[in-house]
């Protein structure tokens, strides 16, 4: 009997999708710091992700500029027109909170559940900007 070399080629699962809707999700309650880990993900894993991990970390990251956005224009109106300690600051958190927060949860556990299950998700408004294609 001849002797036959089984090679096998284990490949390692990619994270970088999981790990980007992860830091999304942070991203809405712990505006910035989060937002500095996306793109410290982005500078180290893009390259090497699989397409289903770039396209999860270009939508997560397209996301939370958009959120992290709104935090500092509602910051900036507050602080140059009534200050911190008024009704116009706790009017602008209530609108952050109750408003920004719940439609881009949703869509960061949406992407998430996707993620951790190596799928392709595309964000309904920001994924068409990006012109990327689900497969569902």
């Amino acid at each position: 009997m001849t002797e036959q070399k089984v090679t096998s080629r284990i490949t390692k699962p990619d994270h970088t999708g999981t790990i980007a809707e992860a830091f999304f999700i942070a991203n809405l309650l712990f505006v910035g710091i989060f937002y500095l880990f996306l793109w410290g993900l982005y500078f180290i894993s893009y390259k090497h992700a699989t397409q289903v991990g770039k396209n999860h970390l270009k939508q997560a990251l397209l996301a939370s500029t958009i959120t992290t956005l709104i935090v500092v224009v509602l910051n900036l109106y507050v602080w140059l027109s009534a200050g911190y300690a008024s009704a116009t600051a706790l009017i602008a958190a209530e609108v952050y909170l109750m408003l920004v927060v719940p439609v881009f949860l949703v869509l960061g556990i949406l992407g998430f559940t996707k993620a951790v299950n190596e799928k392709d998700f595309k964000y309904p408004i920001i994924g068409n900007l990006l012109g990327i294609n689900s497969t569902r």
